[in-house]
């Protein structure tokens, strides 16, 4: 078991012996003003490592990690599983500092997501989210104007963070079972698109739109990809040999692979685009 200091800077976690961080940051200094946060990290009887977030005192975090030594020598394991006390909040920055989490091209996306959640529970401990509670948040997003499809988004990232969190023991299934049973407000097809545009309005479209513009407008009509995904589309996303656009998972709102062809109309756009020195995207 071990007492470690959370620098305030670069975030990283270090040994009270440590006095400057890696970043440059006094950690001496830091720990005299208030700034550093403090951890606890022990080893669970089943083996997994564990780290818990205790404040700012060094006193306080001495405490936890003598109770966490008594209860582990007493083989209390449930006692020492910290979700009694860690918060929404705490879990958030948890799930958003996981090196899984931040390699998803919707990063921000989730910390938006999640950031909205926190406006109202961040300072409720997780155990404490009934389904009632939940389901009063989407009440409060839809009288705040949020549309149906948001909010559900919202609901089902959060879902997420409380899943992988029960993966790693952080939290119960009583947490879990709450998110997982709150209802959608988004019934299935209630959002699919109804509006066609037709060969007259796209030609017409074509000739209004600025020249920059044309290209999406031409990928969008012979490809059916979406604006997210044009926007994303990479030189190195396509095979002129094989006369084929290939879409890796994280460009694409399906989370898969999706490989699209390449008629006459999208090459000719395409072969008039510039390159860019800077960066690799088409658009």
């Amino acid at each position: 078991m071990a007492i470690l200091a959370q620098c305030p800077i670069c975030r990283g976690l270090r040994s009270l012996k440590i006095q400057i961080c890696t970043c440059g940051e006094d950690l001496g200094k830091a720990k005299r003003s208030g700034r550093v946060r403090y951890w606890i990290q022990y080893r669970l009887p089943n083996g997994k490592q564990r780290k818990e977030l205790v404040g700012t005192s060094i006193n306080d975090a001495r405490a936890a990690d003598g109770k966490r030594k008594a209860q582990k020598k007493e083989g209390r394991i449930f006692d020492m599983l910290p979700e009694s006390k860690i918060t929404f909040s705490e879990l958030s920055e948890w799930y958003l500092d996981l090196n899984s989490v931040k390699r998803l091209a919707s990063y921000d996306r989730v910390g938006q997501a999640l950031k909205a959640f926190n406006q109202v529970f961040g300072d409720r401990r997780v155990n404490e989210i009934k389904q009632t509670d939940i389901e009063g948040y989407q009440a409060k997003r839809k009288t705040d104007g949020r549309a149906d499809a948001t909010v559900d988004m919202e609901i089902k990232t959060a879902q997420a963070m409380v899943s992988k969190a029960f993966d790693n023991d952080m939290i119960d299934g009583r947490v879990l079972k709450a998110f997982r049973r709150t209802r959608k407000l988004l019934t299935l097809g209630a959002n699919a698109r109804s509006q066609l545009v037709s060969l007259e309005q796209y030609h017409k479209l074509l000739t209004k739109a600025p020249a920059h513009y044309r290209a999406v407008l031409i990928l969008a009509m012979h490809t059916g990809m979406r604006l997210g995904e044009i926007k994303a589309l990479k030189w190195s996303h396509i095979d002129r040999q094989a006369g084929m656009i290939r879409l890796p998972a994280g460009t694409v709102k399906e989370h898969k692979p999706k490989s699209i062809p390449i008629n006459h109309h999208v090459k000719k756009a395409l072969d008039a685009l510039p390159h860019a020195i800077h960066h690799d995207f088409v658009i």
